[in-house]
């Protein structure tokens, strides 16, 4: 596989259609997706790939397909991805991650979260990166934390408005100079 840009242990690229039935396993997971409305459907996951790949071929990144180096086994995304829904802060590139469950705890969203600022800021040229997770999704708050970023405020997610449990989220951000 070709990847644009590596950490130690992962490589980061753009999407094929072999992801696609390992990501709908991802996502169609009721423990990765716990903090979404509802895991998502086959048809959404495929879609979601297809805007992914535009991204990366238009811009350079997206929420990237990530696989662990030594096994070459493909354990979700983790990337950056230009977001603009009603909140102050945008609009603003997003830096996210969804693993499958079993590469969780050893610390590849945080390995993965760090390489993706540090491209962004420095093949990329981007000025911020923002976070946001709901409150209640403390793993990935911590991951935000961990990676440098910042509490920049605490908001009701439009995406999640109704939905007591994860509506309120917090918005981590950095910039270069935090990191370097």
């Amino acid at each position: 596989m070709k990847h644009l840009f590596t950490s130690e242990r992962l490589g980061f690229r753009n999407w094929t259609e072999d992801d696609i039935p390992k990501m709908i396993e991802v996502s169609a997971d009721p423990l990765v997706m716990r903090y979404f409305p509802a895991p998502a459907s086959p048809e959404q996951t495929t879609s979601f790939i297809g805007r992914m790949q535009n991204e990366c071929n238009e811009k350079g990144y997206c929420y990237f397909a990530v696989d662990r180096l030594d096994t070459s086994e493909f354990i979700g995304f983790i990337g950056l991805l230009d977001q603009n829904f009603d909140a102050p802060f945008m609009p603003a590139t997003d830096i996210g991650w969804r693993l499958h469950h079993k590469h969780w705890n050893l610390g590849f969203a945080t390995e993965g979260a760090l390489r993706c600022l540090e491209y962004g800021f420095n093949d990329i040229g981007l000025k911020s990166i923002v976070a946001t997770a709901p409150l209640a999704n403390t793993n990935s708050i911590n991951v935000m934390k961990k990676a440098g970023m910042q509490f920049k405020t605490e908001f009701i997610h439009p995406r999640l408005k109704g939905n007591a449990v994860i509506e309120r989220c917090a918005c981590y951000e950095i910039s270069p100079s935090l990191i370097y």
